[in-house]
This record gives structure tokens, C-alpha cells and sequence, in this order.
């Protein structure tokens, strides 16, 4: 005993913080939840503390799913419940709400004390009569209760019951390469008076149209990545959800351009090691990809990383293809995959600056309207391509000149993956990226 406090344990505090959650949730009757109060919860979360914590994995913590023995989750799961009651860390809620093992004890002026003197006293004590101003202050209270309850059926009457937001959940968010995403939608029937078409983007150039019965969409995802996907009406997002599929080391991905029916795996056994730091041609034409025409090879690395996406410095030593059938701008792109949004840096040959674009989280900007001049390059002899990022401040390197520098706002967070990619056969010599905090470094680097 320490002043007068028991110790608590780490299940009582588990037990309150999840009290608290179903609080907060809007739901806290916790043994009524359902298998999509879980779902949404999940999505929920990750949300605001950027954690991903699975369905099932909340079953065992709220007690959903039993075990022999009480689940009690790892340190980043209860950092990050904590995080959603309002706290820095676990540790913070549990020192700031102490749970005391005593009895609840009565405050003393809330007691009124009676003096025994015998049953004569007290049933004198039973009749005495209540006092006309406490009288007073029930009726009172009750015409003013009676006044709010009438209040509340008149503008419940006359504006309605506000309808729930639309929804959008991903019930299988993480998977491997390909995956198929199954999205629950929940919400959309509201907009079926609406002239605007609500539909869903899948963040890897791919949407469908919904209609208001849809409750339940499937996607397929078919390289690796992490993608954004929105629910919107016409042009306004509802909601949105994260879907990523991670890779086992470096992938070699081609698609050729106008087919968006289908992606062609390039299985290359030992890429970018012993010096393999390319896919030729024959590689991608045995693939199935008619190389006579204009195809594309993308080259990812689709791993979770403990790299700040808002503070790390990229260098990478590539080539680009050199003139062939279908290749005129000797395009490469560089992507960034962060937990909720992404950095994108696309250079072309000078004489191709119409297409180029760069994308810095929420910031995006193309040659079509943009004139990004700083953009046009010719890496076909090979060069040096380098992005810095300090606390959401980007510098970008062309063969070690700075050609830009520009802010953001909406924060990456983690690192997960990096995708480089070239119109034609490319290669990349060397990839460093690390984390200019702490030092961490890509376990994809080479």
C-alpha cells in the first residue's frame, strides 16, 4: 500500500480504457457490438493514431472472442487506444486514471446524520412533512424537464433525425501481392434523390459507379503498394480507407500502355544483387508483354519501415531506357509510400515536360498546367536523382543541383515502400534511403 492506494492491475486499467473507447465510439454497451461495430472501430482508429489494429485483434481485447486466458495487447496497441481516449501513451492514461482498489467511501457532508434515540424519533423524523421551497424546486425541475422533452419532439419533427455519414471500411486492408480488397459501404442510400453519381475510387487509377443497394464491393489489387481508396460524390469525398499489399524484397512489375486489363509479373530471381540491377527485354517479353509496343516497368519495394516519411533523404543512381520502339521521353518515376498519403517525382526528357508531375503529400502539380521545366531531364546516359524532406520541407536533386524546394502540410508518417519506375528498360545502380532523425535505414537499400 502507497498513500493509501492499492496497486491495479493491468487488466483493470485494459478493462476501463475499453469502457471508455465504447464510450466514445457511441456505442457502450459493449457485449451488444456486432461484427461491424468491430470493423468500423478499426477504421476508426487507425484514423486518428495511424496504428493498424485488426478486427479480431479488438474482439480479443474487448472480450468478443475468448481465450484461456484475458488478452492483454502489446505496447504500440495500447499506446495507440490510449491515443483515441485522448491520452499521449499508455503510461500517461494509466497515471492519470488511477484506479483505486478501496471501496467507494460517501463524502460526509453528503451524509445527513440522525441521532438514535429510539423508534419514536425516527417515525416522528418519517412524518415530518417537505419543506414548500424544496417542494417547489420539483415542480419546478419536472416543468423544465417537460419543456426540453417537448422542445426536442418539435425540431425531431420538423428537421428530421440527422442521418449517419456514408462509411467506407476496408474489411481486409493488408495482404500480399495480388489481393483482393473487400469494401463494406455503409450510408450511400441517403444520396439516391441525388442527381450526382456516388462511386468509389480504388487509388490505383481504377473507380466504379454504386448504386444505393450496394453495400459490399470487391477490388483487385495486382501490384505491390499501398493505395488510397475514396468514397465520393461527384467530386466530394465521404470517406476513404487504406488498402496495402506488401512485397517480399524488390518486385519487377510490367504493363503496357492503353491495356488496363492486366499487370505482367517479371519473376527475376536475385534482382538487384551481383550486379542484376535491370530486367531486359527478353525478361519483360517473356512476360507476355509485346515489347514493339509502349510498356512500362515498375520496380517495388512494399515493406513497412520505422522511416518518418516527413524527414528522410532519398538518393538513387538510375538510367533510363534508351531510345527503342514505343520509348520517346525516357520517363521516371519515384514513389514514396506513406501511411495516409504519398510523394510522387516524375522527370521526362526535355521535350516531353507536358507530362511531368510532382506530388508532395496533399500538394500536386503536373506539366500540363503547371510548366515544370525543373522536371525535364535526360537520364539515359545515367545520373542522380535525390529527394530531402526536413520536417515537411522538400529538396529535390537533379545530379546533386537543387532544382526545387517546396512545403506540405498533411504528414506522411511511416515510410512504407518505395517504387521506382521507367517507360522501357531502365536500371537502377543504387537506392540509400534513411531517416535523417534517427538514422534508420531501408532494408531495400542497395
Amino acid at each position: 500500500m502507497e498513500n493509501g492506494q492499492g496497486q491495479t492491475s493491468q487488466l483493470d486499467h485494459l478493462d476501463y480504457g475499453c469502457q471508455l473507447i465504447s464510450e466514445i465510439y457511441g456505442k457502450p454497451d459493449i457485449p451488444e457490438w456486432t461484427n461491424s461495430d468491430y470493423i468500423r472501430l478499426s477504421s476508426i482508429l487507425y484514423k486518428k493514431t495511424h496504428v493498424q489494429i485488426s478486427p479480431n485483434t479488438l474482439k480479443r481485447i474487448f472480450g468478443k472472442i475468448k481465450t484461456g486466458d484475458r488478452y492483454y495487447p502489446q505496447k504500440a496497441t495500447r499506446d495507440a487506444l490510449a491515443s483515441y481516449i485522448g491520452y499521449r501513451d499508455w503510461e500517461s492514461f494509466t497515471q492519470a486514471k488511477p484506479i483505486s482498489s478501496q471501496p467507494v467511501s460517501i463524502p460526509a457532508a453528503m451524509v445527513t446524520e440522525v441521532p438514535v434515540h429510539g423508534n419514536r424519533e425516527q417515525k416522528q423524523l418519517a412524518k415530518k412533512p417537505v419543506s414548500r421551497r424544496y417542494a417547489l424546486k420539483i415542480v419546478l425541475g419536472l416543468i423544465f424537464l417537460i419543456v426540453l422533452i417537448s422542445a426536442a419532439e418539435y425540431y425531431a419533427a420538423r428537421y428530421g433525425t440527422p442521418v449517419e455519414a456514408a462509411r467506407l471500411v476496408c474489411r481486409n486492408p493488408v495482404g500480399g501481392n495480388p489481393h483482393s480488397a473487400v469494401f463494406s459501404i455503409a450510408g450511400a442510400g441517403q444520396y439516391e434523390d441525388s442527381s450526382d453519381r456516388i462511386y468509389l475510387e480504388f487509388g490505383d487509377g481504377r473507380k466504379a459507379a454504386l448504386s444505393q443497394a450496394d453495400s459490399v464491393v470487391t477490388h483487385y489489387y495486382e501490384r505491390p503498394g499501398r493505395y488510397y481508396a475514396f468514397l465520393k460524390l461527384n467530386k466530394q469525398v465521404l470517406d476513404s480507407s487504406v488498402v496495402y499489399l506488401h512485397s517480399n524484397g524488390w518486385t519487377a512489375t510490367a504493363d503496357m500502355m492503353h491495356d488496363t486489363t492486366r499487370v505482367y509479373p517479371v519473376e527475376i530471381p536475385g534482382l538487384f544483387k551481383g550486379g542484376k540491377n535491370f530486367v531486359s527485354a527478353g525478361e519483360v517479353a517473356r512476360a507476355g508483354v509485346d515489347t514493339n509496343r509502349t510498356f512500362f516497368v515498375d520496380f517495388i519495394n512494399s515493406q513497412p519501415t520505422e522511416i518518418d516519411g516527413d524527414n528522410f533523404n532519398l538518393v538513387t543512381s538510375i538510367q533510363t531506357s534508351a531510345d527503342r520502339a514505343g520509348v520517346r521521353c525516357s520517363q521516371v518515376q519515384l514513389t514514396i509510400f506513406g501511411e495516409s498519403a504519398r510523394h510522387v517525382v516524375d522527370v521526362m526528357k526535355p521535350g516531353c515536360l507536358h507530362w511531368t508531375k510532382l506530388q508532395l503529400s496533399e500538394i500536386t502539380k503536373d506539366g500540363k498546367q503547371n510548366g515544370l521545366d525543373f522536371l525535364g531531364a535526360d537520364f539515359r546516359a545515367g545520373g542522380k536523382l535525390q529527394l530531402r524532406i526536413e520536417n515537411k520541407r522538400a529538396r529535390l536533386y537533379i545530379n546533386d543541383k537543387l532544382v526545387y524546394e517546396g512545403g506540405y502540410q498533411r504528414p506522411l508518417h511511416r515510410i512504407y515502400g518505395v517504387s521506382i519506375s521507367f517507360s522501357g528498360i531502365g536500371s537502377i545502380n543504387a537506392v540509400s534511403l534513411t531517416d535523417i532523425k534517427s538514422g534508420k535505414e531501408f532494408a531495400g537499400n542497395f
